[in-house]
């Protein structure tokens, strides 16, 4: 590996046009089985999640990310940044309902691609254009707890999740050094209201906190996004508890 390649990436990675994009949490928090959700939000990029209930205690969920944005340095409007990311995952977990409040635990597995683009200046060279790719994978584990009523909800969903870069592109392959998964806790609180009889609007805050804090990428650290759902099955009806 050329040692200049090595300094380029690690620039780039550090610089404030962040690698890691975290998407946004798919909280079904289901009734009972035949449920289905199809969520899309809009905030850091484009999410569209869908979930299913396969029992009365098992589901299944799965997203899909999208980003391609452009920007300007907040400390110097001359430099612009590029910053594009795919990513995708499934997961599948348990899930309770009670009167007053639903609870579900979901683990997870999923791929992603980020590439960042700007101007850097550095070793004296000047301003230099650089562009890196780099491919991740990520396992995650995703408890939730929320209330349960008809016309508004609330839920926390504390998500762990271990991130590895496995590969970075900067012209040609530069292989990283070993530096395994990084843990971050992803905290979000979701609100739902109803829009219509099979028809939610949806809030989402979260925050991105890497553990500890020297991951040798960088990466959003608060998300707030809008989103609307379509929501059938029977959880619609009343339940008997």
């Amino acid at each position: 590996m050329r040692f200049s390649s090595f300094i380029v990436i690690i620039a780039l990675l550090s610089s404030c046009a962040p690698m890691y994009v975290p998407n946004m949490r798919n909280t079904p928090l289901f009734s009972e089985q035949g449920e289905f959700q199809g969520s899309a939000f809009i905030g850091t990029g484009f999410d569209l999640q869908g979930a299913v209930a396969l029992t009365d205690h098992i589901g299944v969920i799965g997203n899909y990310s999208f980003l391609n944005e452009t920007r300007n340095d907040p400390d110097d409007q001359s430099q612009t940044f590029k910053r594009k990311n795919n990513f995708f995952e499934g997961g599948i977990g348990y899930y309770q309902a009670t009167r007053a409040r639903k609870i579900e635990l979901y683990v997870g597995y999923g791929q992603g691609k980020g590439t960042t683009t700007g101007q850097y200046g550095f070793l004296g060279l000047g301003q230099q254009e650089v562009i890196v790719t780099g491919k991740y994978n990520r396992i995650f584990i995703q408890p939730s707890i929320g209330t349960n009523y008809r016309s508004f909800n609330l839920a926390f969903t504390p998500r762990f999740s271990l991130v590895n870069y496995n590969e970075f592109q900067s012209g040609v392959i530069v292989e990283m050094p070993e530096e395994g998964a990084h843990l971050f806790i992803e905290p979000a609180a979701t609100a739902r209201f109803r829009l219509g009889e099979n028809l939610n609007g949806m809030f989402q805050l979260g925050l991105n906190v890497a553990m500890p804090n020297d991951a040798f990428f960088d990466h959003v650290p608060v998300q707030a996004a809008f989103g609307i759902q379509l929501h059938l099955g029977r959880s619609l009806r009343t339940r008997v508890y």
